[in-house]
């Protein structure tokens, strides 16, 4: 979990409010820049900035812009900005004087069309959803309006918008240092695994962040408790240990954990795995096997239906929920789904997320459909590419038909039509255990800010790492290596745990041999 201290300024002095309250601050001084040194020389990575004058009157100054051009150019933490941003041109201002996030409040609630077009031109990673919640309601406007939303409706709406990063504060306990709400943070965690949740609110000391780190936060933001010197910020880093997740990767690149991906290839009701789509062998039962590794450690799932006809969508529908019924991680199911009303069947059955392939590449309309319809985050779209000359071709029909359409181009037009995540599956690696084509990642990393799932190839430990390494894959997924007992879902976790990377590593039950 990352310890995130916050400088919060008004009229250009560094302050702190008491429950938001604009009648009760507290003023410490008129030098950001010298604390957000400080903390970076404490061991801070990132740091939380707020304007509470463009929170409070809805406007973005230059005086501001000049402050986080000059902690972006004075210091190297990742700076995270808000208070105030209401429209696409402040986002654009903020990132461009050197913000790598824009925390977004109230446009959420008011203009949730600006949003999502916000993470169309600058990416899914450039925004944290900030729910400021007051009893279960989110307040917005600085926190002095009521969003008539609840936290956990938020929350869905968040995720289907397709962002992945949520700010959570407790307004009650807001400068109050009585300590973090931590059974809200849990009970979000527990519904909304999918989401980074950072914790705002309350923290004093170690304790309370080691009690967040148990509710599996990915990160809590301090701000009174370390300008009233009541503890070190160094001292709050060393509390955070690294049983619920590795501390972020370094060099700008992604902060979200990488995720571990079994998939599981379904024909007649059982699960198979072949060599670039041939040659299948029975591996098990797909409920078995997906409860197997949900209790493994795994953080999704993917089913592919690989019949994938219309007679088996029926079966498809069947086991999304017989899925749902004994998994409490995120899945995919994929294969043989042709419109809207059949994605909306799946994941009515229980699934989170709906990928297609064939059906976009004949109607590519359909992910926009999709998008609007279902959410842009419970839209995948899944790319079967083969090596063409000196470069890749889309695949359909399950790889036996040449859709003549270049793989990379293709990825970057699906992403702007709507689809939420990427599912790359190299055919010429497939099964091989000859590593990811990180060539072909990488080179779809360059045109695209959707995150990218790594398929085909996984062999060695060594090879996970060198997607998201060299393929700056967001997620990777295999098959025959977990189906098989090469390795265990945790074997690959502490592999790139072991090499930086930031992952997910829950305490499960183990009783593998």
């Amino acid at each position: 979990m990352q310890v995130i201290p916050a400088i919060d300024v008004l009229d250009g002095k560094v302050v702190r409010l008491r429950q938001g309250d604009f009648t009760q601050v507290t003023e410490y001084g008129d030098d950001p820049l010298s604390y957000a040194k400080n903390y970076e020389k404490a061991g801070a990575k990132r740091l939380h900035f707020v304007n509470l004058s463009g929170a409070k009157n809805a406007e973005m100054s230059k005086g501001f812009l000049a402050l986080v051009r000059r902690l972006a150019k004075e210091t190297q933490l990742e700076i995270q900005v808000g208070g105030g941003i209401r429209t696409l041109r402040d986002i654009q201002l903020i990132l461009d004087a050197g913000a790598i996030k824009t925390v977004i409040g109230t446009m959420l609630f008011k203009n949730p069309e600006a949003i999502r077009y916000a993470i169309n031109v600058f990416g899914v990673d450039s925004l944290i959803a900030a729910l400021d919640v007051q009893g279960r309601e989110v307040r917005i406007q600085g926190w002095q309006q009521g969003s008539g939303c609840d936290l956990f409706e938020a929350c869905r709406l968040t995720e289907e918008m397709g962002i992945r990063e949520i700010l959570v504060t407790d307004v009650a306990l807001d400068g109050m240092e009585q300590g973090p709400n931590v059974a809200l943070y849990a009970e979000i965690k527990s519904r909304f695994p999918s989401l980074r949740v950072i914790a705002s609110g309350g923290v004093r000391n170690t304790l309370d962040i080691q009690a967040l780190e148990q509710s599996l936060c990915d990160g809590a933001v301090i701000g009174k408790a370390l300008l009233g010197n009541n503890i070190s910020l160094k001292t709050l880093i060393e509390s955070a240990t690294t049983k619920g997740q590795i501390p972020y990767r370094e060099e700008g690149s992604s902060t979200l954990a990488i995720r571990v991906i079994p998939c599981l290839d379904v024909a007649n009701g059982r699960v198979v795995k072949g060599t670039s789509f041939v040659n299948l062998r029975d591996a098990g039962d797909p409920v078995e096997l997906a409860k197997r590794y949900c209790e493994e450690g795994a953080d999704e799932l993917v089913f592919l239906d690989i019949a994938a006809s219309a007679e088996n969508r029926e079966t498809a529908y069947a086991l999304a929920s017989r899925v749902a019924d004994v998994v409490n991680i995120p899945f995919t199911i994929g294969g043989g789904i042709r419109s809207v009303e059949d994605a909306q069947r799946i994941l009515e059955a229980g699934a989170d997320k709906v990928a297609i392939n064939s059906a976009g590449v004949k109607n590519p309309a359909l992910f926009t459909e999709m998008a609007l319809e279902l959410g842009r985050a419970n839209t995948v779209c899944a790319i079967d590419a083969k090596r063409k000359g000196s470069g890749w071709t889309v695949l359909v029909n399950g790889g036996r038909v040449d859709a003549d359409i270049d793989a990379i181009e293709w990825a970057k037009k699906v992403t702007d039509l709507g689809a939420g995540e990427l599912l790359v599956t190299s055919y010429d690696r497939d099964g091989t255990g000859d590593g990811f084509d990180t060539d072909l990642l990488s080179k779809i990393k360059n045109v695209v800010s959707t995150p990218v799932i790594a398929s085909g190839g996984a062999g060695t430990l060594s090879s996970f790492c060198d997607a998201v390494r060299l393929g700056r894959a967001d997620a990777v997924l295999a098959a025959s290596v977990f189906h098989f007992g090469t390795f265990r879902i945790r074997d690959v976790k502490l592999a790139l745990a072991a090499s930086s990377f930031p992952i997910r590593l829950p305490v499960v039950s183990n009783t593998e041999p």
